[in-house]
């Protein structure tokens, strides 16, 4: 069980200790980091028509902080943030489980600033093979998740996989614009025998008439193959700003990621809860 995993070493004190030791979060989070959600919470997956800032600033704040007090897993610590949003939530109106993508997300880009650093050491010629690589991942991504917002009959969904669509294509033209600027030549389209080709192309032929169980499960097989390209660049010592960029980029697929697993297991339950009651 979870509350019996050792989390790793405190980020902050360097000691490791047990989850049910650890002491509430440390208030360390930065003004940058509320300034960076404020302009960006609206475009998150997670988000809720109708809220405004003040509901999720509350969980941004936790989610970093705890990273800095608990370090490890965010699942892991789950249960000990939980325990802590009813003291931090102030006069957000979420639940916990309303906060806890967001919380999540914050987490998550804690993790990244000390998981993903640069020395700047990659050669021009590795950037541009490095930046086309994510460029073809960005492509296959635009297309696959615009045909599934055409093709789900669930319309949250629909609106999910078009704003990932979307990002996909803003992605597409800084991706673009960078390899322009180095020098390089954006590829017209990538290979086909790309993992992440193979995978969108097998989703595009699943869509037509798919579940929604279905379609987000193979939704998130394309994230994954997008999250391990990412992972690959942001380990290839890139320029400052083009890191920075890529791991924006990263951040974006991975909090896309988890709302496709966390509506996927969603889907999931209720298909079993509807053969349940019928057997």
């Amino acid at each position: 069980m979870a509350e019996d995993r050792d989390l790793t070493h405190d980020p902050v004190s360097g000691h490791g200790t047990h989850a049910a030791d650890m002491p509430p979060p440390a208030r360390t989070y930065p003004e940058e980091e509320a300034d960076y959600w404020r302009g960006a919470y609206g475009q998150e997956p997670y988000f809720e028509e109708g809220r405004a800032y003040d509901d999720y600033a509350s969980a941004y704040e936790l989610g970093w902080s705890s990273y800095a007090a608990y370090g490890g897993e965010f699942d892991v610590a789950d249960r000990l943030i939980a325990n802590d949003w009813p003291l931090r939530k102030g006069t957000s109106t979420l639940s916990w489980d309303q906060a806890r993508p967001a919380s999540r997300a914050a987490w998550q880009r804690a993790h990244n600033r000390s998981a993903f650093v640069t020395d700047e050491s990659a050669g021009s010629g590795q950037v541009i093979e490095m930046l086309n690589d994510l460029l073809e991942n960005a492509r296959d991504g635009e297309l696959g998740f615009r045909e599934a917002a055409e093709h789900t009959k669930t319309p949250h969904l629909a609106r999910l996989f078009g704003r990932r669509a979307e990002t996909c294509r803003q992605a597409v033209g800084e991706l673009e614009a960078e390899i322009a600027r180095l020098g390089g030549k954006p590829d017209a389209g990538g290979t086909v025998t790309g993992a992440a080709h193979r995978v969108w192309l097998h989703i595009r032929g699943l869509f037509g008439g798919a579940s929604d169980d279905t379609m987000l499960t193979e939704c998130e097989r394309g994230e994954d193959a997008a999250l391990a390209r990412y992972r690959k660049a942001l380990k290839q010592n890139l320029p400052a700003g083009l890191h920075a960029m890529v791991l924006r980029q990263f951040e974006g697929a991975q909090r896309n990621h988890d709302m496709i697993k966390l509506l996927r297991d969603r889907a999931r339950a209720e298909t079993q809860a509807k053969t349940d009651s019928s057997t």
